[in-house]
């Protein structure tokens, strides 16, 4: 290279990593590993080897003494650390990363890879971090030679100190040095490179298998002697041959008079006691290891003990000042509750005025809380019906009768059973008792669900026929109009999930009375009679086309326009008549108008059409009793046995009521049940008060 202006050339760019190794494979493998780990591309292999004569410190005591008669020890030297450093080359090979390797003679190992780092223009630079093979991650570095390195390598390369394949610490490169001068080698070093283009080094079997001096200064001949200059090499070999002849010829002579059975003895020995000194070190550091663990575990547990104690302290003190709040609002829930039933016996006096209450009143039966309780299964999840704004309902047993249990809220338990005590009608859920414990209404349960359950019912025998659907509409309206003329009443919910079906698919409305008409005015868009009407002709929908839509009714006019309204119907319902399906349809788009005022009138208008189109289907429902009409009693009126209107209604132990003196005329001969044959599990007769007060009110009526 040529240097003009009488400048020192730049420093080159070497992007490789290079990591330093020793002549100890198993220590120095785990820093070639880490490197390995973390970085790519390729890969060089730095390694500072110590003239022979070193090796009185500490290599001869690791293998037994060369014949001097046989062969050259710093030859054989020189050969066993190639071998050792085509060990490391071989590791990369195995990682598929090419690699070179590099090394120079030098007694100070740290000085010899600061050469090596100038020399190369080395950047990156992974090296061990200590002399101890039990070094511990977050310790200072303890090896004097990476010191050295740390204090004199060149600013531009970056290290990275490794111990036992973990990173210590590392030391930032600067880059903006890579033009500063190179510094001149160290006098009387000995640079090696391996591993460039085709030069190799021979094997180590080749070197026993040759005899001659010759031959070995040959092979030396391909190493480059570096003078002060790092770009200028002597390339006159035999200059080189001559030096290192020399040096061998010295070290060969040394050898002769220095290599001692006593010496190898000494060493020996030394080599025993570092040993045993690194054994007891570790073990000392075991020691403390444990004894850090249970001084660490100790103080966690007493931190834990200390964070349980003050937590229970915290539970205390919020125990204590809430204790006096909860007192207070037991107080307040025992004067509610005085007043509750102080409300529940003026409601009591108060319907006693009328002899119409005062009949029906006779049949309220009033539960205790621990009969309710006993009922739900304490309030037993799976028998809950429904969970919604008025309340949660349960299936229950009282008496062995079926109920729907309704846990009202305090501020409309009182109307709700003022308002379901007065309002009877086939069509109407029947109140059965009340439990003023918990504001609790006992209704009569409907096996069949809800309407809207039943339009969702995705088993086929179980759909409602067009038949059926004709009738719910007939009970559903003939509800509405008893609600709306008899006692002033807006349902103002009505959908079908508040349309019960009873076992013989008889609608009866539930969650009624909670809004009256009196307080909503048509024209303010609040609820008002029209209001039912409109979710009336939304019921109708449903019906007929089985759908939930927001824009149902836009479908239907645009279905009836256009002549596909057969495309809509519901096809679980059976075949729909034409005539009576495009009349169902018409009437409930009418009660759907948006302007209340045009909505029908549904004694005037709605219920002679849906009377007529009820008679007409009459024949083709057998199994279906409809509502009451006139001279004909419901179904669940007269007695399975004796089929006559009941007088004495009593339940049995299969679930059936019967009139009592045909009942016990059976049991006196059978012990099974007159309507499934089954054994009954005993003879036991209870009185339905609820279905007698109901039977009774039609008779009057007729």
């Amino acid at each position: 290279m040529e240097v003009s202006d009488g400048q020192s050339p730049a420093r080159v760019f070497n992007e490789r990593v290079y990591v330093a190794v020793g002549r100890d494979v198993t220590e120095s493998k785990s820093a070639l590993l880490w490197a390995l780990y973390n970085f790519g591309g390729d890969f060089g292999i730095i390694h500072v080897h110590q003239h022979h004569r070193a090796g009185l410190r500490g290599g001869l005591a690791e293998r037994p003494f060369y014949d001097s008669s046989s062969r050259n020890p710093e030859e054989l030297a020189r050969q066993e650390m190639e071998s050792i450093l085509d060990e490391y080359i071989h590791i990369c090979d195995q990682a598929r990363v090419q690699a070179r390797k590099r090394y120079i003679e030098m007694q100070d190992i740290g000085k010899g890879i600061v050469e090596l780092i100038e020399q190369h223009a080395i950047t990156k630079l992974v090296m061990g971090a200590a002399a101890d093979r039990h070094y511990l991650e977050g310790m200072q570095l303890t090896s004097m030679k990476a010191k050295f390195v740390n204090q004199h390598a060149h600013p531009s390369c970056h290290i990275w100190f490794v111990c036992n394949g973990l990173l210590i610490c590392s030391r930032e490169g600067d880059l903006n040095t890579y033009d500063m001068d190179v510094t001149p080698t160290l006098p009387g070093s000995f640079v090696v490179e391996s591993g460039l283009q085709n030069i190799r080094s021979p094997p180590l079997s080749s070197l026993h298998s040759r005899s001659n001096s010759s031959e070995v200064e040959d092979d030396l001949a391909l190493v480059r002697y570096e003078t002060g200059e790092g770009s200028n090499h002597m390339t006159e070999s035999s200059s080189v041959r001559a030096h290192e002849g020399y040096s061998q010829n010295q070290s060969y002579t040394g050898m002769e008079g220095s290599y001692s059975e006593d010496l190898y003895e000494q060493l020996d020995q030394a080599r025993k006691e570092v040993e045993r000194a690194k054994r007891e070190a570790l073990e000392e550091l075991i020691r403390r290891q444990k004894a850090e663990k249970t001084a660490n575990e100790a103080s966690r547990k007493l931190k834990t003990l200390e964070n349980v104690y003050n937590e229970q302290l915290r539970w205390r003190k919020d125990l204590e000042e809430l204790l006096p709040k909860e007192k207070e609002a037991f107080e307040v829930l025992k004067k509610q509750h005085e007043e509750l039933q102080m409300l529940n016996e003026e409601l009591l006096a108060s319907q006693t005025s009328e002899p119409s209450s005062a009949r029906r009143e006779e049949f309220i039966s009033v539960f205790s809380f621990s009969d309710i309780e006993e009922a739900t299964q304490s309030f037993d999840p799976s028998l809950m019906i429904e969970e919604g704004e008025y309340g949660s309902t349960y299936k229950g047993s009282l008496h062995h009768t079926q109920v729907a249990i309704k846990m009202l809220h305090l501020s409309n338990y009182h109307h709700e059973i003022q308002v379901a005590t007065k309002s009877r009608h086939p069509n109407l859920v029947s109140l059965i008792g009340v439990c003023p414990d918990i504001s609790a209404a006992i209704y009569e349960y409907l096996p069949n669900g809800s309407l809207e359950d039943q339009l969702r019912a995705r088993d086929s025998s179980n759909h409602l026929s067009w038949q059926t659907r004709i009738h719910i509409c007939a009970d559903t309206c003939a509800a509405l109009m008893f609600l709306h003329s008899c006692y002033g009443l807006v349902h103002g919910d009505l959908k079908p999930g508040n349309i019960l079906l009873d076992s013989n698919f008889v609608a009866k409305i539930t969650n009624f009375g909670l809004h009256s008409a009196s307080s909503h005015s048509p024209t303010t868009g609040e609820l008002s009679f029209a209001s039912d009407v409109y979710s009336f002709g939304d019921v109708l929908l449903r019906l007929l086309t089985g759908r939930a839509a927001l824009n149902l009714d836009e479908v239907m006019q645009n279905a009836l326009d256009v002549g596909h309204l057969s495309a809509l119907l519901d096809p679980t319902a059976g075949q729909w008549p034409f005539e009576q399906a495009k009349e169902l349809a018409h009437l409930a788009l009418s009660c759907r108008d948006i302007d209340s005022t045009n909505r029908p009138c549904l004694r005037s208008q709605v219920w002679p059409v849906l009377e007529r189109m009820r008679t007409c289907c009459e024949a083709s429902l057998s199994s279906r009793s409809g509502p009451e009409e006139p001279g004909q009693p419901p179904q669940y009126f007269t007695c399975p046995i004796s089929h006559e209107i009941m007088q004495d209604p009593h339940v049995a132990a299969d679930g059936f009521t019967y009139e009592a003196e045909a009942i016990r005329f059976w049991l006196s001969g059978h012990d099974t049940s007159p309507m499934t044959n089954l054994q009954l599990p005993n003879c036991e007769l209870f009185p339905n008060q609820t279905l007698r007060s109901m039977i009774q009110e039609w008779l009057q009526n007729h």
